[in-house]
Parts: C-alpha cells; sequence; structure tokens
C-alpha cells in the first residue's frame, strides 16, 4: 500500500526531479505480472519458478487466477502494462523514442519515456477500460466506452486523494482488450485532455468517455501513440 509521499521524475540525462503527491491505493499487478510469462517457460520446456515456489503446475498456476475474480482483475491490468511496453519499446526501436523505463511501484506511474526535443521525462499510466456491460449508450446503442480514471482507494481523512492529479502523468494509455477482444487495441491520451473532477480542483473526474475504436471522431485521442508524443515535444513540465 501506497502513503503520502514525495515522488519523483526523471529528466532524459537521468537527473531527478521531485515533487509531491498524496496516493494511497491497493495494488497486486507486480505479483500476477510474473504469470505472463509462464507460457514461455512452457514452450521451451522449462519449469517456471512459480511452479517450483508453489508446488504448481503453470495450468494449475493459471486455472487458479481465472477462477478468483480480483486474480484475474490483477493479471487483466498486468496483460495490459505488457502490452503497453511492447508498443513502447517498438517505438524505441524505431527510434522515435530514446529511452523507456518501466515502474512498478505504488503511487507512480507505469512508464517513463524520453523523447528528444523534450527535457524531461513523459511519464505514462495505463488503464484497462470498463467491463463489457458498462460504457455510454443512447437509444440503447453503445456511443463510448468507460475508464476510471481515480485510485482504489483515499488517504485517511482526505477523499479527493482518490481522484488522480494532472500532475502524475502526462499521458493516459488504455486497453480496450475487454471490448474488442484484441488486448493490443489501445487509445492515447494527454492527461491535460482529460475531463475535470466537478469538486476537486485539479483533479480528474472519475469516469472518462473513450471514443469506439470504429467511430469517425476521435476528438483528442490517439490511436498511435508515437503521434501523441509528437505533440509533447515542446511541452515542458515546470
Amino acid at each position: 500500500m501506497g502513503d503520502d509521499r514525495t515522488d519523483v521524475n526523471e529528466t532524459r540525462d537521468g537527473h531527478i526531479r521531485r515533487f509531491d503527491s498524496s496516493v494511497t491505493y491497493w495494488n497486486l499487478r507486480s505479483f500476477f505480472a510474473i504469470f505472463y510469462t509462464i507460457y514461455q517457460h512452457i514452450s521451451e520446456g522449462m519449469p517456471h519458478p512459480l511452479e517450483t515456489q508453489y508446488g504448481l503446475t503453470a495450468n494449475e498456476l493459471l486455472d487458479a487466477i481465472n477462477k478468483r475474480f480480483r486474480a484475474k482483475v490483477t493479471l487483466e491490468g498486468a496483460v495490459a502494462e505488457v502490452k503497453a511496453g511492447k508498443i513502447i519499446k517498438s517505438l524505441e526501436e524505431k527510434g522515435l523514442i530514446i529511452r523507456s523505463k518501466e515502474h512498478d511501484r505504488d503511487a507512480y506511474p507505469d512508464y517513463t519515456v524520453w523523447i528528444e526535443g523534450r527535457e524531461t521525462g513523459i511519464r505514462i499510466e495505463c488503464k484497462n477500460i470498463r467491463d463489457a456491460d458498462e460504457a455510454y449508450k443512447k437509444d440503447g446503442k453503445v456511443i463510448a466506452y468507460k475508464v476510471e480514471t481515480q485510485k482504489t482507494r483515499a488517504s485517511k481523512g482526505d477523499p479527493s486523494s482518490r481522484c488522480y492529479s494532472y500532475k502524475q502523468f502526462e499521458i493516459l494509455g488504455v486497453c480496450l482488450g475487454k471490448k474488442t477482444g484484441n488486448w493490443a487495441d489501445f487509445l492515447f491520451i494527454s492527461a491535460n485532455k482529460l475531463i475535470k473532477h466537478s469538486e476537486y480542483r485539479g483533479k480528474m473526474a472519475t469516469m472518462q468517455r473513450v471514443p469506439l475504436l470504429d467511430g469517425d471522431d476521435f476528438g483528442h485521442w490517439h490511436r498511435d501513440l508515437a503521434e501523441l508524443l509528437q505533440t509533447l515535444k515542446q511541452k515542458r513540465r515546470p
């Protein structure tokens, strides 16, 4: 669990820039992210370290996750992060990103990337779309998806701390796998384009509208992360 603390943001050359944030949420994704590699070990005929540690086969471990709602939700979060990481790595290989760093820390975005023309790193938070039965509808037809932009719990005595601050990350990446069946489907948006909270100044609204992939109007959303990064080239966080 996280608590009130000072977090960091690295500049492109590795220097540290600090900023304060009050964020608290329960997170198990780092544990279940390991399961993503189990099948690699199966295909190579090698036991995964978790099979040895828990005395269960890879299939038994995956079945245990699949039968437990909260564990599966956590795994889906890890899958979205890994898929986002693949997109980032692809852009890095093409030279569109100078370097990147993955973070496995409470109260901190999932990735930081550095691009030419910008001194500070760009922090990227990954989220999954809301479940299949949740969406914005009109006359019974789905017109937009939903993504939740708040943490699991708030700090004691401060309900606003559950909401994300606009200072916590620069880009939100939303995985649409729950809707499309393809967990490589993403949409990206600059954090400053997200809807503001109606009560808490400097905080994001709890729910955000996400356009349909087959729609005509994407608004401020981008299917191409590289395209969005280009718009942030000359923008530096104070």
